[in-house]
């Protein structure tokens, strides 16, 4: 009897454990709605914004970058958030990555860099406590 009730103490933890992991995978990850691109990314101190155009106004499909808009952190004794560096499509374009890693536009302490890859990296200055911020995604054009 005891060897039963054990049995089925086991089984009955591991069911739980069973709907516990279930659940964990339906969670959704805290981020951003505002189509950043960054959105997963809640502690960043720069949010960054593809902003297109709409050639075709009947297709919404269509979007051609037009540029990208930094927002963040200046780090002059002030908390606010500003527009930190605004690139446009052209400028990421013209940038020569043959050789690798180049900078492409660098204002108030944040440089965007195109990889050698066609990716872009964002760097942020360093905040008051001495954390380097940095972000790769895949940009379209």
């Amino acid at each position: 009897m005891k060897r039963s009730l054990v049995v089925l103490a086991v089984l009955a933890l591991a069911l739980m454990s069973f709907a516990a992991v279930t659940y964990a995978d339906d969670e959704v990850l805290p981020h951003f709605t505002d189509g950043r691109v960054n959105a997963f990314d809640i502690n960043a101190p720069v949010a960054i914004f593809p902003v297109y155009v709409y050639p075709y106004a009947d297709d919404i499909n269509m979007g051609v970058l037009d540029h990208i808009e930094f927002w963040g952190y200046v780090y002059s004794g002030s908390e606010t958030i500003d527009k930190v560096l605004d690139v446009t499509a052209a400028q990421i374009q013209s940038a020569d990555n043959s050789e690798g890693s180049v900078m492409v536009a660098s204002a108030n302490g944040y440089s965007l860099y195109l990889e050698a890859d066609a990716t872009l990296t964002l760097v942020a200055p360093t905040s008051p406590d001495g954390v380097t911020y940095q972000f790769n995604w895949e940009q379209s054009f």
